[in-house]
């Protein structure tokens, strides 16, 4: 979901998850013990943070994305398939009825919040943007995408130091993006040069 400029548009396969995983031994009676399955995240957000090439962080950026803009639920995954369709059709209103009825069904999963904030920032209504952005990061706040509509919201309201302040946020995350580490330096330096 890049902005400015990350990307969130469109819609992949959903990444394999990760296979629950087995305990060396349970402490009281000395059997194994299944854990619940790691979160997938967790090791794509890893790799993220740890990588320095552009490119590499690049495609693990997009595998995170396509991730968080898809359901493990099939009903979910199916009104985001139509909501997409609808607004590659023109028609918005469909679109974002689907994905309110989306978000009726499982309200915990950031997926159709993700889309509906995009849907309304690219049709100018910012506050709802906002709104379903927040929702979105409320449940994944590590997502540098929602962070990075956030901050371009912030900045498109007269709001630059907060959306610095968003911006570093999503640096912490995606540290390779020399785009946005570039927007960072350079308007760290204008609100500087402003305040003398």
């Amino acid at each position: 979901m890049r902005f400015f400029m990350p990307v969130f548009l469109t819609l992949f396969s959903l990444a394999p998850l990760a296979a629950p995983t087995v305990a060396a031994q349970a402490r009281d009676g000395g059997e194994a013990a299944v854990e619940a399955p790691a979160d997938p995240l967790d090791a794509m957000y890893r790799q993220l943070a740890r990588t320095r090439d552009s490119g590499e962080a690049a495609a693990f950026a997009k595998e995170i994305d396509d991730y968080l803009d898809r359901s493990p639920s099939a009903t979910v995954s199916l009104l985001i398939e139509w909501s997409d369709a609808a607004e590659a059709d023109g028609r918005t209103a469909a679109a974002l009825d689907f994905l309110s009825e989306a978000i009726a069904l499982r309200p915990d999963e950031p997926a159709a919040y993700r889309k509906r904030a995009v849907i309304h920032y690219t049709h100018g209504d910012l506050n709802r943007a906002m709104d379903d952005i927040g929702s979105a990061l409320a449940l994944e706040p590590r997502d540098f995408g929602g962070l990075g509509l956030m901050a371009t919201i912030l900045d498109r309201t007269g709001r630059p130091e907060a959306a610095l302040k968003v911006w570093r946020r999503y640096l912490d995350f995606y540290p390779a993006d020399r785009d946005v580490s570039a927007y960072v330096d350079n308007t760290e330096n204008d609100l500087a040069g402003r305040r003398l």
